[in-house]
């Protein structure tokens, strides 16, 4: 599912000279998205796209979901994280949990909705159950709209990837939020005039990379026409690994340049 309108402003901005900041996985991790942003130090017509899994692991999941859905300079692909939570995350499921609730809560679910209930208690410690019911189904039904990729003239952005041999725009959205090994191992373009950016799989676990590359961004040596990389990986392991080298990356797709941010929270 792509989104027209979006996709018009993103390119709009760029031929104007404007910054679009492409931003990898986030898991809940809302202060290390407020750092990061402060250093972008962002004008009032550059925008900051996210490539999905705003949510789970981290501590405040609510508050980057909060944040990102309301700037309105800010925006986002759907990651199969935010697939999961639109799926499981009803006040009837969390009453009455079955099995792909206790899934999504193992895959971290549980610390999104521990953000949402700290979100919507009372003055007096209680929990607001009606107006928590009203916010989960807003952000849901936000979530559930959002584009599995966006495509400009240069990039394709998009949480996961893209299966190699099948029609850009017949893409499966299980495809788009979830493939790993066939798209990263590709030895030709998916898209021989567009570089994909994507998050999804750590980048130290991407090809020719080490554990000893931890935290820093990824690209392909599979080349496009004009010699860009065929595709560019963002997600440099905010939740886990080396305490120093839990990164959230940008990337300033006017001008290439890379800005990132280690772990704020503890």
């Amino acid at each position: 599912m792509r989104n027209q309108a979006l996709e018009e402003k993103l390119q709009q901005a760029l031929d104007q000279g404007h910054n679009v900041w492409v931003v990898g996985d986030v898991h809940g991790f809302h202060q290390t998205v407020l750092e990061l942003c402060e250093r972008l130090t962002l004008t009032e017509n550059d925008w900051v796209v996210f490539l999905g899994d705003l949510i789970d692991r981290g501590p405040n999941s609510f508050g980057v979901v909060n944040h990102v859905m309301t700037h309105p300079r800010m925006a986002t692909v759907k990651g199969n994280h935010e697939d999961m939570m639109v799926q499981q995350f009803t006040m009837a499921k969390m009453k009455h949990p079955d099995l792909d609730v206790r899934l999504w809560m193992q895959n971290g679910g549980k610390t999104t909705l521990a953000s949402y209930l700290r979100a919507h208690q009372t003055t007096e410690g209680r929990l607001d159950e009606p107006a928590l019911e009203v916010c989960v189904q807003h952000h849901t039904k936000w979530m559930d709209e959002l584009p599995t990729h966006i495509v400009l003239n240069r990039w394709r952005l998009v949480h996961a990837g893209y299966r190699p041999g099948v029609d850009l725009d017949g893409q499966t959205d299980d495809d788009l939020l979830w493939i790993r090994y066939d798209f990263h191992t590709t030895r030709t373009p998916v898209d021989p005039v567009r570089t994909v950016v994507f998050g999804h799989t750590i980048t130290a676990g991407l090809p020719g990379r080490t554990m000893a590359d931890w935290g820093q961004p990824w690209e392909s040596e599979v080349v496009l026409e004009d010699g860009r990389p065929a595709a560019l990986g963002l997600d440099t392991c905010l939740y886990h690994g080396p305490k120093e080298k839990r990164m959230l990356t940008a990337l300033n797709l006017k001008t290439g340049r890379t800005v990132q941010q280690v772990r704020v929270e503890a």
